[in-house]
């Protein structure tokens, strides 16, 4: 994985035969493995070669969507609605709602989609996100 990033970001692209018979966790790796900060080109590139907005994986679209988050890949916007309203593991939605309190849009974003998805969390993860977004519970309808 750490060969094919380092080939790819060097600027060859990625054969899938390589590809093809990595595991999600080999998946999560190699994007774990990627630079902090990307240019949306490069992201677009690895999304149109592996779809990895659409994704049906929660461990692959967590550690996608927070990359999306962090370089401003507003393709994946619609899609981090999504999962943030159908997830309800906090595992997976702290670090999106981390990466998205970052920058005052972002924050907009997370307290737009918190609100119609909180009812759906389960409590842990209501406590930690009502903590890191500053909602206080008097506030919100329950």
């Amino acid at each position: 994985m750490e060969e094919t990033a380092l080939s790819w970001m060097d600027g060859k692209p990625i054969s899938k035969s390589v590809t093809d018979k990595w595991s999600t966790f080999e998946w999560v790796y190699f994007l774990r493995f990627l630079p902090e900060k990307m240019p949306v080109e490069k992201l677009r590139e690895l999304d149109d070669e592996f779809h990895f907005t659409e994704s049906t994986n929660s461990e692959i679209q967590a550690e996608w969507y927070s990359m999306a988050i962090r370089n401003n890949y507003k393709e994946a916007n619609p899609y981090i609605e999504k999962f943030l309203i159908n997830v309800g593991r906090r595992k997976f939605l702290e670090p999106i709602y981390s990466e998205l309190v970052k920058t005052p849009e972002g924050k907009r974003f997370a307290m737009e989609v918190y609100m119609k998805a909180r009812r759906n969390y389960h409590f842990v993860s209501v406590n930690t996100l009502d903590d890191l977004l500053g909602v206080k519970k008097t506030s919100i309808q329950l």
